[in-house]
């Protein structure tokens, strides 16, 4: 993916996005343009205050690597090195800056500079794992009453995807795919698979002897729990348990911003890709397997109990979303949306409704869920939908996504793109006309310090005036409807939705007025 970015304005303006896609290790090149760095040939005024030294100091600590070329012939070896940089594991996002003054001159002079062999320049080859640490992973995991894996990228990659399934399967592996509220971003296991027990992650992080992450960005806190109340977060994992990590997060570390999270003390850390290490891996367990280690009844009574676990939790999703008494809940949206879906194949772009989209939906291919902003920052929802729906243009898919109000906010213009480009995007809003991260946060401190619990709202909570997203919708050409707030109407504007993107290939928005996830004190 490549970007066009004008000058320092456009660089500031990108800023957040770019962060986000630091977090989120995605491969961009970012091209922007500053001067003339030549004071002399400046324009007034415009040329002055879009011209900096250096432009790429503005977002140096959360891109991999940046380069200002001092001339037009230096530009192409400048790309060619951040295409290698950014498309080697770890991936993120690399910055070029080009002088304006370069950008006019004739080409011709340069144009010898551009003629380069690609062939010649590949990208580094796959970093492989460890032989010995290799085999002592899978000789945990052959050997192991309680094993269980955590899995974070795994979804970078369908062919990982498919070898950690098999491993899994082969293995009798419970796979926890981390519930986040904002930063899942990949599908990194089959939703509804009996050996998806991610709803269940304390209990067997608890439980552990065996404990193998796998491209984690924060495996301490998902093998920890939080207490809000003291702002402290604690360990689960035992201490005779056996941790290993496959990562490569260590190389792209940085030190303005604490995106690299707390250490996790592991026992073993594969500094290897995950394509190929759980390739290995899964030819050793393969191996040991063959040779007869193991317990094979204890295996198969395992299997036994977690596919158990799994489908008694499903069946508790299912009760749970399938109710509707009062207003429409997160849960009941999710399972009203995922019926209307089916034989769609739809692409979840942005959100999960507090996950319940993918506790009830069926997804089990990577390309079914894009994931989320990976840095936090508010207005990626309607942008990155678009951009995922502009891929699908004239397919057969819906691209959904599932926005929630605050962060449309930030990115209106976003509807008036997706109208001209006429894309197949299905926008469903979560309105629950709050920016309830605030009001939660605000909840917690006003139930520890006394304060009263009426004046958490203030600031946080959007209306009245309320939006109305559906009239926005439609002033920039995009067809809407809602605001939908009793459940028993739902069912209907949702299949109207679905049809109408289905049918036409344009965008839609449908406005639903969503109810407020509980607050353990509200209950």
């Amino acid at each position: 993916m490549a970007v066009a970015l004008h000058d320092v304005v456009g660089l500031q303006h990108a800023a957040m996005a770019i962060y986000n896609a630091w977090c989120d290790r995605v491969p961009i090149l970012l091209l922007g343009s500053t001067g003339p760095i030549d004071a002399t040939k400046r324009r007034p005024w415009i040329d002055w205050i879009h011209t900096a030294n250096v432009q790429g100091q503005q977002v140096r600590d959360y891109v991999k690597w940046d380069d200002q070329p001092g001339s037009l012939a230096a530009t192409a070896e400048s790309i060619v090195r951040a295409m290698r940089l950014m498309t080697t594991e770890p991936q993120a996002p690399v910055y070029i800056c080009t002088d304006t003054e370069h950008l006019e001159e004739p080409a011709e002079p340069a144009s010898k500079a551009f003629e380069l062999d690609l062939d010649r320049f590949p990208a580094p080859g796959t970093t492989l794992p460890d032989p010995a640490d290799l085999d002592r992973v899978a000789r945990w995991l052959v050997e192991a009453e309680r094993p269980v894996v955590v899995a974070d990228l795994v979804g970078r990659s369908q062919a990982a995807f498919e070898t950690l399934v098999e491993l899994a399967e082969l293995l009798a592996l419970p796979v926890i795919d981390p519930e986040g509220e904002y930063w899942k971003n990949a599908l990194n296991f089959p939703t509804r698979h009996p050996l998806n027990l991610s709803g269940d992650q304390q209990r067997l992080v608890r439980d552990a002897d065996v404990v193998l992450g796998l491209e984690c960005r924060d495996l301490f806190g998902i093998l920890s729990q939080v207490d809000a109340d003291v702002s402290a977060t604690y360990s689960l994992t035992p201490a005779d348990a056996k941790v290993a990590h496959v990562s490569l997060s260590h190389l792209i570390t940085r030190s303005w911003t604490a995106d690299f999270s707390r250490l996790q003390p592991v026992d073993v850390h594969l500094a290897a890709e995950l394509k190929a290490t759980l390739t290995q891996l899964l030819e050793r367990v393969r191996e040991r397997l063959a040779a007869g280690e193991g317990d094979a009844a204890a295996r198969e009574r395992r299997r036994a109990e977690l596919i158990a676990a799994s489908a008694a939790l499903r069946a508790e999703w299912d009760r749970q979303a399938a109710v509707a008494d009062g207003g429409i809940t997160q849960a009941y949206l999710a399972h009203v949306l995922g019926g209307a879906l089916e034989g769609h194949d739809p692409v979840l772009a942005n959100g999960h409704l507090g996950n319940w989209a993918l506790r009830l939906w069926d997804l089990d291919r990577t390309d079914q869920y894009l994931g989320g902003q990976g840095g936090g920052g508010l207005g990626y929802g309607l942008g990155a939908s678009v951009g995922a729906a502009l891929a699908h243009r004239g397919g057969d898919r819906v691209v959904v996504d599932l926005q929630s109000d605050g962060d449309a906010l930030f990115t209106p213009e976003a509807l008036w793109t997706a109208a001209d480009q006429e894309v197949p995007l299905l926008i469903v809003m979560d309105n629950n006309r709050a920016y309830f991260n605030s009001v939660k946060h605000a909840k917690r401190i006003a139930g520890r310090r006394g304060r009263p619990i009426e004046n958490t709202e203030v600031g946080t909570t959007i209306g009245p005036p309320f939006v109305d997203f559906a009239g926005l919708a439609r002033s920039f050409g995009v067809e809407a409807a809602g605001p939908v707030t009793d459940p028993a109407d739902l069912a209907e504007a949702v299949r109207s939705a679905v049809e109408f993107v289905a049918e036409t290939g344009r965008p839609y928005l449908l406005d639903v007025v969503t109810e407020r996830p509980p607050w353990p004190s509200d209950t």
